[in-house]
């Protein structure tokens, strides 16, 4: 084995430490703290890219090391975990997690066991809502608690274990990826060392991670021309998180009609058959009404939408409802936009890999650009695909996203009127700032290389 370099090595403790610290030493109301520690992890990890002296084992020794120091805490930069450790408790008590809101079922449900979970209801912050995560993600919520014993801590620990296990597995997948390409296999650490992969996914425990082992896996089965795994491995993805199937359509110019149909019909069934054990007739509902409550209540980092609110208020006094329809209506144009250009560029029973994941991406960001709500964790879906471009784009952003942690910062809870961030100037500013970089760093990167990647089916 290659021997790890003496300045790589300083690296690597630097980071080690830093993570440390940023999880166990600080948290998300401490602003400059945050920052400072991801731009140092964030340079050393650009160093690495640019450098190229780590092997695919160092990447995923470093790797899985930078992620097990996190594993000892409940997350100090997010919440979501209540939700998570909420809904598992519900279902080893039989109860479909579907069906009511926290606060229907406390104050209705007198079969509920309330004195085991008082302290986690005190601590979700959305109450009122339906729950929102699929059928797969609402399964691993249920096994970490079955193996937790009740308790919310260990059954953080073993969400973020599930995670950190899944990562490793889609460590593996992007390698035979890149290997079947005959691409570097180290450019998997692109997405094994990214500092937001690893904060966000084993330390703030979120699904992302599980959500694109599938959806990789799906990719290498197109590859090695197996499409009812493909369908099968999607289906599983979007049972975990519903963004796959924002690209789905991309996939009818490059298969062609036959087995993009076979596709659709090998996803359908998969995703119906991780429904089944919480299927009702007040599920369709409940769900549609949380995703749709969730897209017209929630704003958090936006970009193009909180110009396109300002602009409403200006000219006509309130935010225009035509908002929550223009917008997804543009990316639905745009994404037959690129269907349509898919179908020109490349030839059916050819996959031109990289043209995909191009167009994948750029349908992905526009997305999230216009979208009202960006969390970091988000972006994580880009980083991913960043691994088979020449565009840095996106690793960028995976860092200046940390200002969007501004939203909790302490000057939000000292300044902000009714501690409400919509309401303080300076977190526009800051939000400001993400993404005028963002659009600086797309304007003025260089690409090496436009060169598609074609493999036979």
């Amino acid at each position: 084995m290659k021997s790890i370099k003496p300045l790589s090595l300083i690296f690597i403790i630097i980071s080690l430490l830093g993570y440390i610290f940023l999880y166990y030493g600080i948290d998300r109301t401490e602003f400059f703290s945050l920052i400072i520690s991801v731009f140092i992890l964030g340079l050393i990890y650009f160093y690495w890219l640019k450098n190229k002296s780590l092997t695919v084992k160092m990447i995923l020794v470093i790797g899985v090391l930078f992620r097990v120091v996190l594993l000892f805490d409940t997350p100090n930069f997010s919440d979501d975990f209540y939700r998570f450790a909420w809904d598992g408790k519900l279902q080893t008590q039989g109860i479909n997690p579907y069906l009511q809101t926290p606060t229907q079922l406390v104050a209705e449900n007198t079969d509920f066991k309330v004195e085991e979970t008082h302290d986690l209801y005190l601590n979700l912050n959305s109450k009122e809502y339906f729950t929102v995560y699929p059928p797969v993600n609402q399964s691993f919520f249920a096994l970490a608690e079955l193996a937790s014993n009740g308790s919310i801590y260990q059954t953080v620990i073993w969400m973020k274990v599930i995670i950190l296990l899944f990562e490793i597995g889609l460590f593996y997948i992007l390698f035979l990826i890149l290997k079947r390409l005959k691409l570097p296999e180290t450019l998997s650490q692109i997405y094994f060392l990214n500092p937001l992969v690893i904060i966000e996914l084993t330390g703030n425990v979120h699904f992302e991670g599980v959500m694109l082992f599938f959806l990789m896996l799906g990719l290498l089965m197109v590859l090695r021309n197996k499409i009812w795994l493909t369908g099968i491995a999607l289906g599983l993805a979007v049972s975990v998180k519903l963004i796959p199937l924002l690209i789905l359509p991309l996939f009818l110019p490059l298969l062609g009609w036959k087995k993009s149909t076979k596709l659709y019909v090998a996803l359908g069934i998969t995703f119906i058959l991780t429904l089944l054990p919480f299927i009702t007739t007040e599920l369709i509902d409940n769900f549609s009404q949380s995703v749709n409550l969730y897209f017209q209540t929630f704003e958090f980092n936006a970009s193009v939408y909180y110009l396109l609110k300002e602009i409403s208020y200006i000219t006509i006094g309130y935010k225009s409802s035509l908002l929550g329809m223009l917008i997804p209506l543009f990316v639905f144009c745009f994404e037959m936009y690129l269907v349509i250009k898919l179908y020109k560029e490349s030839k059916v029973g050819e996959v031109p890999f990289k043209l995909f994941i191009q167009k994948a991406a750029v349908l992905l960001f526009i997305y999230y650009m216009l979208a009202t709500t960006v969390h970091p964790w988000y972006v994580i879906n880009l980083v991913v695909l960043s691994v088979f471009l020449n565009s840095r784009v996106y690793l960028l952003w995976s860092l200046t996203v940390f200002l969007s942690y501004f939203a909790y910062s302490s000057y939000i809870l000292n300044f902000a009127p009714d501690q409400d961030f919509h309401q303080y100037n300076w977190y526009y500013f800051i939000i400001a700032l993400e993404y005028l970089a963002l659009v600086f760093f797309v304007i003025f990167e260089r690409r090496k290389s436009n060169q598609n990647l074609k493999i036979n089916l």
